[in-house]
């Protein structure tokens, strides 16, 4: 038996800054919003940003800027890249692995890290073979590449 993964959630200093990030920047689609709260998806996954309400954080752990980083496919990397840009997200890798400090003038050719509101780095990639084990499309609908 196998489970699966179909949330995650995230507590956000500043809430609509962070659905800006999620939403305009990188393209998850807003299913649900409440106060103090939003429901994010691709359409297989549930992504909730709440409002976080209590003391200040901590920084990261020992200065570790990514200590926790989550990654995300998109359709075209140059458009997100512009986009995260645009919206004064900032990238701060050109690459995820080995890679090279960002310059704007050269826009991303396979992947990107960019840094969320609350300074949690996202992975960004068009290759769908970045992350092992990831073929959302053949798990949903076999041999169709399409996802229903």
């Amino acid at each position: 038996m196998s489970s699966l993964l179909v949330h995650i959630g995230l507590r956000a200093t500043h809430l609509e800054k962070s659905v800006r990030f999620w939403r305009d920047a990188l393209g998850l689609s807003v299913f649900e919003a409440h106060e103090g709260w939003y429901d994010l998806t691709d359409g297989h996954h549930n992504f909730r940003l709440f409002e976080h309400d209590g003391p200040a954080r901590p920084p990261h752990v020992s200065g570790l800027l990514d200590y926790l980083h989550i990654g995300v496919r998109v359709p075209n990397l140059s458009e997100a890249a512009r986009r995260c840009d645009d919206l004064g997200f900032r990238i701060i890798w050109d690459g995820v692995d080995a890679g090279k400090p960002y310059d704007p003038n050269h826009p991303p050719t396979r992947s990107f890290k960019v840094v969320d509101p609350d300074g949690i780095v996202v992975d960004v990639s068009a290759d769908r073979n970045q992350w092992p084990g990831v073929d959302i499309e053949e798990k949903v609908n076999p041999g169709s590449g399409k996802t229903t």
